[in-house]
């Protein structure tokens, strides 16, 4: 480690995620489905010999990533060094082994350069079908949500295993498609074994570890650091959850956040125990997300690396909703573990209030699938992914439809109607959605979506924030909250799964994020822009921001503004 001066280091790191972000590239570029090719839900990340991250693709999602640093070190127990060779390729997708549900599957390949085993390629890929029922919002055991694939050799030493993928083509509506982003994975992990090995070549380094070695305990010291800077103490949060126990009882995330010294402790002791419901949230997702948020807070521009977690425990009551026993549903876990992110916000609001954004209307994780045939009889499955908006922070406002925590990509409306007999009719952002603020929270949306297929499709909804909204942090108000209408019918207000009939559509009208800091201190003019653009009406301009617009809309009417404020603000 001694010849890795800092400049060094960072010219090495900085290739080494170069060849993760290729990657990535390669898999975008080869895979099948939407959801991998667009969406981008996937991670990839380059490791050492030990099983240890050395580099992530920036595409990468947070859950998937820091679970495949578990995955990897459950993949050297099961396959030690001694019996991994070229040409071998690994692949698993157990929920409590890897980021907490079947379609996420693992793939790993060992990089050799010539007999001696240098590191991995691994990519994770959120896969279209994996057997089971469609994403079904009232499974309640994990053997419903598709086939689990313990970790297993797909290749050994270049030879297929051909009964796995006979298996794997068997339990598949779509297997080209499944098939194909498996290979597509395979040949991103080619790819990047390929490049490292040039890598080692040309950087002068016995092992790759070398250089993971100094990267991770950078990051640890770091981290450290950071911890440090903050008050000794217990910060604490408590959120009411939309669900319900089967008693009829509404779930609780119960948070306690214990920094001593340069180490912290996340605790969730007083979370609500399992449901027999597909919201339960594995340990390794539990703790994934929980990491995420500390590192957004503290040190955002950090390498994420087990560094980064090394000063950070996560526990959580065995048997709750977010350390969850086998065999309980997980399939639609990110309606739990988001709100984790939005509980260590709220937290550590507390200390460092700049750092942190008010709670989002993305929590939790939109997901729509629709399955069913064209009128030829061609099967499709394929989801459809929209959100609402972000929380607002202390001197931005929140984003518009975004995907918060899980860096993932809205779906393509164009490439959604060509897999599928499904025809968008509307796409808008909703005005006044965004919770009022200092800083204004993101916009949500409303989206309509209609089948154009003689048979009936088959239409799988999850989301939330039907009766909570985004509350707003430091005097903000809280987001518009998210609603699914059949066919122009009531409300639904909850997660289901139902038939779609020819000609009928579907509504969804996706929650906005809180707002930070009170209303009234937000611009003028910024609120004047937003009329403008029609993210906020002059109604709310002036109930809720106090700003007082010409008839036409056109201007502010700056002594109207200034007397109402000093009338009503406090």
């Amino acid at each position: 480690m001694s010849q890795l001066d800092p400049i060094r280091l960072q010219v090495l790191w900085s290739r080494a995620i170069t060849i993760a972000d290729e990657m990535a590239t390669t898999l975008m570029q080869t895979a099948f489905s939407t959801v991998v090719r667009d969406n981008h839900d996937f991670a990839v990340g380059i490791y050492d010999a030990e099983g240890d991250l050395l580099a992530q693709a920036n595409q990468s999602t947070p859950g998937q990533l820091y679970c495949m640093q578990r995955v990897m070190h459950d993949l050297m127990e099961v396959y030690p060094k001694e019996q991994l060779h070229p040409g071998d390729i690994i692949i698993a997708n157990d929920p409590w082994l890897g980021s907490g549900h079947t379609p996420d599957i693992f793939i790993a390949t060992p990089t050799f350069k010539a007999d001696d085993l240098i590191g991995f390629a691994v990519t994770c890929a959120h896969h279209t079908d994996i057997g089971g029922r469609i994403a079904a919002p009232d499974s309640r055991e994990v053997f419903e949500e598709g086939i689990i694939i313990p970790v297993s050799k797909l290749y050994d030493g270049g030879v297929p295993n051909d009964l796995l993928f006979q298996i794997i083509e068997r339990n598949v509506r779509l297997p080209h498609r499944i098939l194909g982003d498996l290979r597509a994975q395979m040949a991103a992990n080619h790819f990047g074994g390929t490049r490292l090995v040039e890598f080692l070549d040309t950087s002068n380094l016995d092992q790759i570890s070398d250089l993971t070695d100094a990267i991770v305990h950078q990051t640890e010291q770091s981290m450290r650091t950071q911890i440090a800077s903050m008050p000794d103490g217990v910060y604490t949060d408590e959120i009411e959850l939309e669900d319900e126990d089967t008693a009829g009882n509404r779930l609780v995330i119960k948070l306690s956040l214990t920094v001593k010294g340069d180490e912290m402790l996340i605790d969730y002791e007083g979370t609500s125990p399992e449901v027999p419901m597909p919201i339960n949230c594995v340990l390794n997702m539990t703790t994934a997300y929980s990491v995420f948020a500390v590192k957004c807070a503290l040190h955002p521009h950090s390498p994420n690396n087990k560094g980064t977690s090394a000063p950070i425990t996560v526990t959580a009551p065995e048997a709750s909703i977010l350390n969850p026993n086998f065999p309980i549903a997980v399939m639609h876990r990110t309606a739990i573990v988001f709100y984790c992110v939005q509980a260590i916000f709220n937290a550590l609001s507390k200390a460092l209030p700049e750092a942190v954004m008010a709670p989002s209307g993305t929590y939790p994780l939109w997901v729509e699938r629709f399955a069913g045939r064209f009128d030829d009889g061609r099967p499709f499955v394929s989801s459809f992914n929209a959100q609402g908006g972000q929380g607002a922070r202390f001197d931005q406002d929140g984003i518009a439809t975004t995907v918060f925590p899980a860096n993932v990509a809205s779906t393509s409306i164009e490439l959604f109607e060509v897999e599928t007999p499904v025809l968008c009719e509307r796409k808008v952002l909703i005005t006044d959605s965004g919770g009022p603020g200092r800083q204004r929270g993101g916009l949500g949306q409303e989206v309509v979506l209609r089948n154009l297929a003689t048979a009936d499709a088959l239409v799988s909804m999850s989301g939330g924030r039907f009766h909570v909204a985004a509350p707003g942090m430091d005097g903000g108000g809280e987001g518009t909250l998210g609603e699914i209408c059949m066919d122009g019918g009531p409300p639904e207000q909850r997660r289901r799964q139902g038939l779609l009939p020819l000609e009928r559509a579907v509504s969804f009208k996706y929650p906005g994020g809180g707002g930070y800091g009170p209303a009234h201190k937000r611009s003028p003019a910024s609120v004047l822009r937003d009329v403008q653009l029609g993210y906020v009406s002059a109604e709310s301009a002036q109930a809720d921001y106090l700003v007082v617009l010409s008839r036409d809309g056109t201007t502010i009417d700056e002594a109207a503004t200034r007397n109402l404020r000093e009338r009503l603000a406090d």
